[in-house]
């Protein structure tokens, strides 16, 4: 792909991750689906406490977002960024419609174990582009990189820091009207509310499509 192909595909994939991480914040009790940092040292905390039963919870989701890892990382390594692009959005659909059946009353860590799963292999799926390591599952450093080349483009004039800016600018963008969107969805359909992510696996699929495969999709499609 160029570097404006991936970059679209980017800022498509961050929306997804906006919605996955909102989602779970407001329907599994805050709990942040999409990293392991507040998992981890809750696990210290449980193991501290005596609570084996929450730490063996806990250590689950671990184990859930290491294999993700994993998993994307045996894809890698066949040299084939393509293909663990494709099995990434895959496993995001699947994930959604597991999400969508597990009960409002589940264990918060126990029921985003599919989430957890999903956003890992999605993070080494998508963990650069146009040049810039960017991940689209969470925005902290994302944040950082967009402040830092504003500062630096507003000191400095440099055209590479402007267009710097833009790149993790518009991530930022695209991933929180995704976290909207989750948020419109949950209020809603509430725990159902996951579907409403399945829409935007769509233009990333269409993005990394060859130009011959979305010509060829385009003359195949129902003409009026």
């Amino acid at each position: 792909m160029t570097p404006r192909q991936e970059t679209r595909v980017h800022h498509a994939m961050a929306a997804v991750g906006g919605f996955f991480g909102v989602y779970a914040l407001l329907t599994r009790g805050g709990t942040f689906g999409s990293s392991e940092t507040s998992n981890l040292l809750y696990l210290v905390v449980a193991g501290l406490d005596g609570s084996w039963g929450s730490a063996l919870v806990r250590l689950g989701g671990i184990v859930c977002y290491i294999a993700g890892i994993v998993l994307a990382v045996l894809f890698r390594r066949t040299g084939r960024m393509d293909r663990l692009r494709w099995t990434s959005i895959a496993i995001d659909l699947a994930a959604c419609l597991v999400l969508a059946l597990i009960p409002e009353e589940t264990d918060p860590i126990l029921a985003l174990y599919p989430m957890l799963f999903a956003t890992a292999v999605q993070w080494v799926a998508y963990t650069q582009a146009a040049g810039y390591s960017c991940a689209t599952i969470f925005s902290t450093n994302n944040l950082r990189q967009f402040t830092e080349g504003a500062a630096e483009y507003l000191f400095g004039r440099e055209a590479e820091q402007l267009r710097k800016l833009r790149f993790y600018g518009g991530t930022l963008v695209c991933f929180h009207l995704g976290a909207a969107w989750g948020w419109w969805c949950v209020r809603r359909w509430g725990i159902s509310g996951i579907y409403g992510c399945l829409p935007l696996l769509v233009p990333p699929a269409w993005f990394q499509l060859p130009q011959k495969e979305k010509e060829r999709a385009l003359d195949n499609s129902p003409k009026t």
